[in-house]
């Protein structure tokens, strides 16, 4: 498929060729793109910048807040038929076989769950428009509410800055950094990350992860990354760094990882230390038994800084209406 400058109709049959052209006009990209194939912001009809062109066709909103706002105010079919073509661009690019969880689409700017449900009915209806079920689809356990405080939690002798549990132990463990032995154990286990931890896991110390992942794939095994932080707090936490990451590419790598590991890794955002310290029992003693949930779709409402057990109560019923609008037929978490 030829290439043509707009500016004088040359054609090129490779897009780095007609790029290198477009210097001869004087042109940077981001002028040549936005001067001939100029994309408006569907909320407000701002002009969209260029930043670059693997993206800049597939974008259509100038911040994820203005296309929550849009999704809300314009007719339904005409969002559909977005979040439906959004989608579709997505698993054609990336050649998925599932359709993402939350995390994923909230990092990746795309209408989110709730958005979905909004516009669907429910998340497995959108679902249903590609024949795709989703990466994780499973209702969360009742189990998950009780309290595992007493849970005995193996600690790896090399995890620096441990949690500190009402009944722990050290160990040197296989996989990640938290596990429980004996009739508890259920082939799960928990790798816990500062921010910090986190954004240089995923980038720097990106092929030494995999390994860790494929060899807890190679025991039938699932690995939960339980990162002490809240999602909504990354760039905060990224200004207030000595080491700055590009949150993009943190993002980036981490979907990838989710994308191709989703039968034996999950993220979750706890929110904060005394938070992981709550959730990471629940994880290995539930086990197999969250492996295919959304663990942070549902744990969403609960991490607030007025901590996790304040809102309990209201989570439990949040969960609960949840389940009642999708565990139907039409329904997701079944």
């Amino acid at each position: 498929m030829p290439f043509k400058c707009k500016e004088c109709g040359e054609d090129f049959s490779f897009l780095r060729s007609l790029h290198a052209h477009i210097k001869k006009h004087k042109l940077v990209l981001g002028d040549y793109y936005v001067k001939h194939y100029a994309k408006k912001d569907k909320l407000t009809s701002e002009l969209l910048p260029f930043k670059k062109y693997e993206t800049y066709f597939n974008t259509d909103f100038l911040s994820v807040k203005n296309m929550r706002e849009w999704c809300k105010t314009a007719p339904k079919e005409e969002v559909k038929k977005y979040i439906v073509n959004t989608f579709k661009g997505r698993i054609e690019s990336k050649g998925l076989s599932s359709i993402p969880p939350d995390i994923y689409l909230k990092t990746a700017g795309m209408p989110d769950i709730n958005m979905c449900i909004d516009v669907f009915g429910s998340y497995n209806a959108l679902c249903k428009q590609f024949g795709m079920l989703p990466m994780l689809s499973r209702q969360l356990p009742n189990e998950f509410y009780k309290n595992y405080e007493d849970t005995r939690i193996f600690v790896d002798t090399r995890e620096q800055n441990p949690l500190i549990f009402k009944n722990s132990e050290s160990l040197k463990l296989d996989v990640g950094d938290y596990a429980v032995m004996g009739e508890d154990f259920d082939y799960t286990f928990v790798d816990r990350k500062s921010y910090q931890d986190f954004c240089s896991t995923v980038t720097t110390g990106y092929s030494r992860f995999i390994k860790e992942i494929e060899r807890c794939k190679s025991l039938d095994s699932f690995l939960f990354v339980v990162i002490d932080t809240a999602f909504q707090n990354m760039e905060y936490e990224n200004k207030k760094s000595a080491h700055k990451y590009k949150l993009d590419y943190v993002f980036f790598q981490m979907r990838e990882i989710q994308a191709k590991y989703s039968d034996c890794c999950q993220f979750v955002f706890s929110g904060s230390r005394e938070h992981s310290i709550e959730i990471i029992p629940k994880i290995l003693i539930l086990g197999k038994k969250l492996w295919r949930v959304d663990l942070q779709y549902f744990l969403k409402p609960k991490i607030t800084n007025n901590g996790l057990d304040r809102r309990k109560t209201k989570t439990k019923k949040r969960v609960q209406g949840y389940k009642s609008t999708l565990a139907n037929k039409r329904g997701l978490f079944r």
